[in-house]
């Protein structure tokens, strides 16, 4: 893998002409940022966890899991008093050859102090400049083979203004995920190809691919009303640095396989049936350092100085239309951010499938799960072999009331007698006719006692 990285490297440097190409780290690292609230909830995994529209960005196959149109705005407070905000909309629109979903955002800080380079800041007149990064993205999912595999890919354009310094740069991210069974696993490969970003003064920067995996579960939890999922993820494979909040040293697998695991991320979600999420989310280390602290000993000189990433949010559905979602971020170094989305689903919930497997696309995005009668654990007056009769459809609404009456059909009624019946003979000692059955229509001749 190095050596395909180096190729990248030597095509891009020869298609530079003229460009000062420098291999960086952090090139269009606002692209970094997970996009809207719930993502951010959950640490940025993506790969475990059923999508919405801001996969958009990091894990475009998560597109595929929308089944209905949704437009999304979000404002984020990122890193305490460091004044710098992150404004972003964006748009999933599922169509009947795949999810298109389109994006923008705003990343940047104003009022920031200008002081020359050994010099101090002047607080009496301070002089000020402002840094934005603006991002285009437009991305693309579809699913094979029954819905099971999903895979999508996203072209993300930057531009980037800080005071006197312009710049733009562009980059491919890209993921597929198979699902089967309530099971997802799936590869993201950011930047595919290499981010590129390309000064005003002739410098360009470049930044080679990585790739990060991911798997996770997700059960319907009936005795809690709801659906639960929980998710792993890999920290980059390729780069030489961490992608962790917590360590600049090499976290490849094959260099440190403790400190891959520590970088890793989990993230869990349980979607209420009444339209209620909770989620959360954590790099290892957090757990690490939690366990080290229940047992008393202190391993910062063994584990590092920092504490690791953890996040939680939650979010509501109001019927099927509109979403709110919120996220809390403790970064260990840089502090905490807050987040909030807000979201409008159009169109009208799809109907239930006949038969509906777990392999299913999550019903998470846009419509609430509605479980029958004869599988509701709930209701106490069924077994598991009762079943539910159907009701009648018709437009009289009162019809749905079982009769209390067999029908029409099926009563006896007599005929009506064609002549009248003659009188009993009065005479002593006699015995009054029997009665005739219905049919001998009346008309049977009296039978005398013996």
């Amino acid at each position: 893998m190095p050596r395909l990285l180096r190729l990248c490297h030597s095509i891009l440097l020869a298609t530079s002409t003229g460009f000062s190409l420098e291999t960086v780290s952090y090139v269009n690292d606002a692209a970094a940022l997970p996009v809207g609230a719930r993502t951010a909830g959950l640490a940025g995994v993506t790969l475990g966890i059923s999508g919405d529209p801001s996969h958009l960005a990091l894990s475009p196959a998560g597109l595929a899991d929308i089944t209905r149109p949704e437009v999304v705005l979000h404002h984020a407070s990122l890193y305490e008093d460091l004044n710098l905000a992150q404004d972003e909309v964006y748009v999933a629109a599922p169509l009947s050859f795949g999810t298109l979903g389109i994006g923008l955002s705003r990343v940047g800080a104003d009022g920031i102090l200008r002081s020359d380079r050994g010099s101090s800041p002047n607080f009496a007149n301070p002089a000020t400049f402002s840094a934005t990064d603006w991002i285009g993205s437009v991305a693309f999912a579809k699913t094979w083979f029954n819905h099971r595999l999903r895979a999508g890919a996203a072209l993300r354009v930057l531009g980037r203004d800080i005071d006197d310094y312009i710049g733009g740069g562009a980059q491919l991210d890209a993921s597929a995920v198979w699902l089967q069974d309530g099971f997802r696993a799936g590869l993201r490969l950011d930047r595919g190809l290499g981010g590129l970003a390309v000064w005003k003064s002739g410098r360009s920067e470049y930044a080679p691919p990585d790739l990060i995996l991911g798997v996770g579960v997700e059960r319907r939890l009936p005795y809690f009303y709801g659906i639960g999922a929980l998710a792993w993820e890999t920290a980059g494979l390729f780069g030489e640095q961490s992608a962790s909040s917590f360590s600049e040293n090499d976290a490849r697998p094959w260099i440190d396989p403790w400190l891959a695991l520590r970088s890793s991320k989990l993230a869990t979600e349980f979607r209420f049936d009444m339209g209620l999420v909770l989620r959360a989310g954590c790099e290892i280390q957090s757990l690490t350092r939690m366990l080290d602290f229940l047992q008393g000993q202190d391993q910062e000189g063994q584990f590092g100085e920092s504490k690791g990433s953890v996040s939680v949010g939650a979010g509501y559905l109001w019927a099927g239309k509109v979403r709110v979602d919120y996220a809390l971020v403790a970064h260990p170094d840089l502090g905490n951010s807050q987040r909030i989305s807000f979201g409008i689903v159009f169109g009208s919930k799809p109907p239930k499938p006949a038969t509906e497997t777990e392999s299913s696309p999550s019903k998470y995005l846009n419509q609430e799960d509605t479980t029958s009668l004869d599988s509701n654990p709930f209701n106490d007056s069924l077994t598991p072999t009762d079943t539910v009769p159907a009701k009648p459809v018709t437009s009289d609404s009162t019809s749905v009331k079982a009769p209390l009456l067999a029908p029409p059909t099926q009563v006896a009624t007599p005929p009506i007698p064609t002549k009248a019946p003659s009188l009993p003979d009065s005479t002593p000692g006699k015995v009054p006719p029997k009665p005739s059955s219905p049919s001998d229509e009346w008309d049977a001749p009296e039978q005398q006692a013996p």
